[in-house]
Order: C-alpha cells, then sequence, then structure tokens
C-alpha cells in the first residue's frame, strides 16, 4: 500500500491509496470494526466473495444492483432504512465498494445520515478509478431528471486496488478511458499525445491503465481543490457530459458512460467548428482519434429521434429555456463555457452531426 495523494476539501482532506487487488484493500479498511457496515456491488461481491468473507461478515454487506434505478432518488430510502435497522451510529464507517453507481448512492447516504458519517471507497471500476472517486460529488436521478439530487462530501479515504481493471470487459475499459481522455485533454497537448500514443497498446496489454490512473486523478486534482462546489473552473471538467447525458438517457442507457462522452466530446468539438471557435481541421483530427474509443456506439443514434436527444438536453442542470451552458473547444486544452442557443445552434447543429458524421 501507498497513499499517492491527499486531497484538500472543506469538509475533510483525504487519501488516495494504491493496493495491488481487492483483497487487500479489502484488509486495510475498517472492515472487522463493529461498527462498519458496507454497501457493495452485487456483481463485484460475487466475483470477490471470499475477499469479502475474510473482512466482513455477511450480515454487514447490503449488496446492490449497479444501476441506474438504484442511484434514484426513490431507491435510497431501502439503503436508509437497511443500515438503522442493523445499528448503524455517528461514530460508525460506511464502506462503499464498487463503481460510480455505488458511490452516488455510498456517498448520498454518507452525507445526509446523521448530518454525516464518515465512509471510505473502494471504486472497482476504471471510471470510477481515474475520475469519480475523487471530487466529493454525489448524484442521484429522479425520475426522469438525471443527476438532479445530489451533495458535495468526499469520502474519508480512497483504496485503489488496480488489480480489479484486469477483470473488466472491454467496453468498461472504453468507457473509464472516455474519461481519461477528457482529462488529458483539458491538460493540453503533450498530456493527451502521450495518453494516445500509449492507449496503442491496448486492448492487448493492459500494464500501463494504473500509470494513467493516477495520471488523470492528479490533473483532476488541480480543477477540484480550488473549486470544490463548481463554481469556476471545475465547470471545465463537464466538456463531453452535456451531450453524453443525453446521448445516455435518450438511448435508455444502451451507451456506456464513458463512451457517451467520447461521442459527447466529438459532438462539443463539431458545434465548436460550427460556431467558429476552431477550425474543421481540429474537428477531423479529433473524429480520427477518438473513433476506436466509441465506435460502435455512435450508429445507435441514428436510430434515436433528434427531438429525444434534445429533450434529454433541455433537463440539464445548465439549460434554461431557450440556451445550453456547455463546455465547448478552441483545441486542446482550450476549453470554455459557452451560451448555445438551442433551437437556431443546436438543433441544426446535431441533426447534421448524426446524420454524417457519427
Amino acid at each position: 500500500m501507498s497513499a499517492v495523494l491527499t486531497i484538500q476539501s472543506r469538509s475533510h482532506p483525504y487519501t488516495v491509496e494504491t493496493f495491488d487487488s481487492l483483497g487487500e484493500a479489502l484488509a486495510a479498511t475498517p472492515a472487522a470494526a463493529a461498527g462498519t457496515l458496507c454497501l457493495a456491488d452485487r456483481a463485484v461481491h460475487a466475483h470477490y466473495h471470499v475477499d469479502f468473507e475474510r473482512c466482513l461478515p455477511p450480515e454487514r454487506i447490503l449488496l446492490v444492483e449497479a444501476s441506474e434505478e438504484a442511484k434514484s432518488f426513490e431507491a435510497m430510502a431501502p439503503v436508509f432504512t437497511w443500515l438503522l435497522r442493523r445499528g448503524f451510529k455517528r461514530d460508525g464507517c460506511l464502506l462503499v465498494v464498487g463503481g460510480g453507481v455505488l458511490q452516488d448512492i455510498g456517498c448520498f447516504a454518507a452525507s445526509v445520515l446523521m448530518r454525516g458519517v464518515r465512509w471510505e471507497l473502494l471504486p472497482t471500476t476504471l471510471l470510477a478509478q481515474c475520475d469519480s472517486c475523487i471530487g466529493s460529488k454525489s448524484s442521484l436521478n429522479l425520475q426522469l431528471f438525471k443527476n438532479q439530487i445530489g451533495t458535495f462530501y468526499p469520502p474519508h479515504r480512497v483504496l485503489l486496488a488496480h488489480g480489479v481493471l484486469r477483470t473488466l470487459p472491454w467496453d468498461e475499459i472504453r468507457s473509464g478511458l472516455g474519461e481519461v481522455i477528457k482529462l488529458h485533454l483539458l491538460a493540453g497537448e503533450q498530456p493527451f499525445a502521450e495518453l494516445m500514443d500509449s492507449l496503442a497498446a491496448l486492448p492487448g496489454d493492459d500494464s500501463m491503465l494504473p500509470r494513467w490512473v493516477l495520471s488523470s486523478l492528479r490533473i483532476k486534482q488541480t480543477y477540484i481543490e480550488p473549486d470544490e462546489f463548481d463554481r469556476g473552473i471545475r465547470n471545465l471538467l463537464n466538456y463531453g457530459h452535456t451531450f453524453g447525458h443525453a446521448y445516455e438517457s435518450a438511448t435508455h442507457y444502451e451507451i456506456p458512460h464513458g463512451i457517451a462522452v467520447t461521442l459527447g466530446m466529438l459532438t462539443a468539438t463539431w458545434v465548436s467548428v460550427r460556431l467558429g471557435l476552431v477550425d474543421a481541421s481540429h474537428y477531423a483530427a479529433m473524429k480520427d482519434r477518438l473513433r476506436p474509443w466509441h465506435e460502435p456506439y455512435g450508429s445507435r443514434l441514428k436510430s434515436v429521434e433528434l427531438s429525444a436527444v434534445l429533450d434529454a438536453i433541455k433537463l440539464d442542470k445548465k439549460a434554461t429555456r431557450s440556451a445550453l451552458h456547455c463546455i465547448l473547444t478552441r483545441g486542446i486544452g482550450r476549453m470554455e463555457k459557452i451560451s448555445v442557443d438551442l433551437e437556431s445552434q443546436l438543433r441544426p447543429a446535431l441533426g447534421e452531426l448524426i446524420a454524417r458524421e457519427i
């Protein structure tokens, strides 16, 4: 084990620590303490049940299906009920094991239960390890409204078990790489070029993934520490997300989140060209570089009504009645928030992109 980062937060500083295996990470948590209860991804628990059994009795583990429905506001009541019936106290620890869905559930629960309790996070997807495990956010869905309810409340420790990445399906790896690519695009020409050259070894050689996980977290740290509550520079981390979330929603989540973000970055680049922010040659280069990390999911958008995509965009937190405030680009490392008119600018741009480009 080694602590590789310490993140500063107004609530409390927290560390990111690395381990070779999930078993080693579990053993380093306060799992054996009587006051610890665990929320775990059902699929992760099934794969690593022996490691869990060494650390925690089964009655102290609540297994959760990692689905969009599970991270809804309506689904939280049974989680709170289970924790309270198991005798969770203010001096206890909530251990959360899983990907982004479990993180959202666990973070929200820990932030409001008894007005804030200790929680530790073992992220088990590349997406969670490289991005969402730091930054303090929880996001819950309310009926059709995605990620509209949430809190800022960081874990007290993040424990990365890099060995779990070797068990992930290829599309889960690609989904995580969507966020890795986004962060390195924000970082500038050289970090992005080095990343893309390294990723050429995939899927055959995944030994470089821990390196890019830590590189991604270090980039993200520079955004979240000065702007923890997402009022300024941290907004740039939404690059690709406004359109990506809309693509997820319009396809009923058939497109994995990080792959939708990759398509969202391509979309943001296309809209930037249409608004004269960047040259078409930049879009052409990005289209070529991003293709391996989203195909064939882009073709799924051709069977979706454009109105469904626009309706999903209108539900975005950053949309007003007539405009969308989204992160566009003037080139690698040069992203900024721009207001785009939904009807006169965005509708024709998206229509042409989906029909001709993706």
